[in-house]
């Protein structure tokens, strides 16, 4: 069976609450069947969905979120750090699918004030914005994030109220979101928790770039879940998989085909990371004007493992204000959330095949109460450009959210740092840079803390070849190979290695274009090299 919302009251430009939940209502007492949204423009509050339910909206229907608190009806746990309350809320349902080519807007610039910059993170105490609980040790010192020095780009402030998520689907099986777009989202846009078996496609996401937690698809805790062919655009992580509650794993997520951009991360795992996130895999994905591409922000006591980002073009640029993120194009970071956390471990993680136009360098870094393990980057190419906002955020190491260490701090920036990784294969990793980027860059590779490290097929230099900076730089590392790399123009010392043991191959490598071959005292096993000229 069918209900349209216009057989119970609901019309074009109205008020239409209590037409949309008495058309789903019917359909539940049906046994399912779909609720048909004609063309026009609805506002509503918040509607419960239930069981074998189809949401279709028509061509040129507009459902518009209520911007009266009144108007949101929801259980406590729904209610967000903020006072946040859905607007469609399925809980505990089967077969529930919402689709078609209308759109639901959230007028979050109705909402929300555009003038007023954030001063504060949800449930932190630190004095500046978005810096969780610990002072930032950044380059810049106390002109770091100085709301004098302007705040156009900044976050917004958060109103008292707003509603989000737009959709919530708590606890679900067999759901479906086809054809949809979202807009204007004042917070959440899809919340996916703790479900099974979904499939989003062909879903559009557009919102504001300066409203905070406007996540476009948030996967939480849920298993078989496959997202494709959607275009997402929002100030917060374009898609984002976590796991929030100890007992319940984030796995089987399988992304493809997307085009992403966002302030924080395009794809980010974390920061949630109480319970296990596997088995999952980004792939063919587009990533544009982000502040960060590919990321996983491991914080808590659960394991990430057997993940695989692949077949993706990303571009990353510096953002002035409060952003987490520093254009990193591949970010993968484990770090105690605070001095309570009994950290989890991670590993099996991949990037191939990864073309990146960015602003900064890939951060693999890991605390020293850490355990990552076999990480692997292939065939991953970066074009590492100069930034206009660097000297306002540039040069910092961001590690957000920590409180056991600085959450932002003075660091150089390498096109690629790995630091506490056992096990490291880095094959066909090529870097160019502008001739242009900030003196903060250095090395072409920099490793600080690796056991087990294969280099392999690099091809590239140091930022700026009158630093004296080598292309590759290992200190305090063991059990390393080098092999069938290539020293670009501009390379003073290729390899230089201080504190290293247990040194396997140096073999293959083509150095014709750097002036040494390796700096510090070294043991490994040389042959095939074409040497210095």
């Amino acid at each position: 069976m069918s209900h349209a919302i216009t057989d119970y009251g609901g019309v074009d430009g109205s008020h239409a609450t209590e037409a949309f939940q008495a058309a789903i209502d019917a359909c539940a007492d049906d046994g399912g069947g779909t609720v048909r949204v004609p063309p026009g423009e609805y506002e509503v509050g918040s509607v419960s969905l239930s069981d074998h339910l189809t949401v279709s909206l028509a061509p040129g229907a507009v459902v518009s979120a209520s911007p009266d608190e009144a108007d949101y009806q929801c259980p406590p746990e729904y209610v967000g750090p903020d006072g946040e309350r859905p607007l469609v809320l399925a809980r505990n349902c089967t077969g529930v699918s919402i689709t078609g080519k209308g759109t639901i807007r959230g007028r979050g610039t109705e909402i929300t004030d555009l003038d007023e910059p954030l001063r504060q993170h949800s449930g932190q105490s630190a004095s500046v914005p978005l810096v969780s609980d610990g002072e930032p040790r950044a380059r810049q010192g106390e002109d770091f994030l100085d709301p004098t020095d302007g705040t156009d780009e900044w976050p917004v402030a958060k109103p008292p109220f707003r509603p989000g998520p737009m959709l919530c689907f708590d606890g679900c099986e067999n759901v479906a979101l086809s054809g949809v777009t979202f807009s204007d989202a004042p917070a959440w846009t899809v919340s996916l928790r703790n479900c099974e078996s979904v499939t989003v496609g062909g879903v559009t996401v557009r919102n504001h770039m300066r409203i905070p937690n406007c996540d476009g698809l948030s996967v939480d805790g849920s298993r078989d879940v496959r997202v494709s062919d959607c275009s997402i655009r929002c100030c917060d992580d374009a898609i984002t998989l976590k796991a929030t509650e100890a007992e319940r794993a984030c796995e089987s997520v399988a992304v493809t085909n997307c085009t992403l951009a966002s302030r924080a991360c395009a794809v980010k795992l974390g920061s949630e990371t109480n319970g296990p996130i596997r088995d999952c895999v980004i792939s063919n994905c587009v990533v544009r004007g982000s502040n960060r591409g590919l990321g996983i922000q491991h914080r808590d006591g659960g394991d990430i493992e057997r993940i695989r980002f692949r077949d993706c073009t990303v571009e990353t640029r510096l953002f002035d204000g409060p952003w987490w993120g520093k254009a990193e194009p591949i970010y993968v970071t484990s770090v105690p959330r605070d001095e309570q956390t009994d950290l989890g471990r991670v590993a099996g993680i991949t990037v191939s095949n990864v073309d990146a136009r960015c602003e900064s360098g890939v951060l693999v870094y890991g605390h020293t109460d850490a355990d990552i393990e076999d990480v692997r980057l292939e065939a991953v190419h970066l074009d590492v450009r100069e930034a206009s906002e660097a000297d306002a955020v540039g040069g910092n190491v961001d590690l957000q959210p920590t409180s056991v260490e600085p959450p932002i701090r003075e660091h150089d920036v390498p096109a690629v740092h790995c630091e506490n990784v056992d096990g490291l294969v880095l094959r066909d990793v090529t870097v160019e840079w502008a001739d242009d980027v900030p003196a903060y860059h250095t090395h072409g590779v920099a490793g600080v803390g690796l056991d087990d490290v294969i280099i392999d097929g690099f091809d590239g230099a140091p930022a700026h070849s009158e630093s004296g900076d080598a292309a590759v730089s290992l200190r305090d590392s063991s059990t390393v190979t080098v092999r069938d790399s290539r020293a670009r123009a501009g390379t003073g010392v290729f390899l230089e290695a201080v504190e290293t043991s247990d040194e396997r191959l140096f073999s293959g490598n083509d150095l014709a274009e750097a002036e040494r071959k390796i700096a510090g005292g070294t043991a490994f096993t040389e042959f095939g090299n074409v040497d210095p000229q």
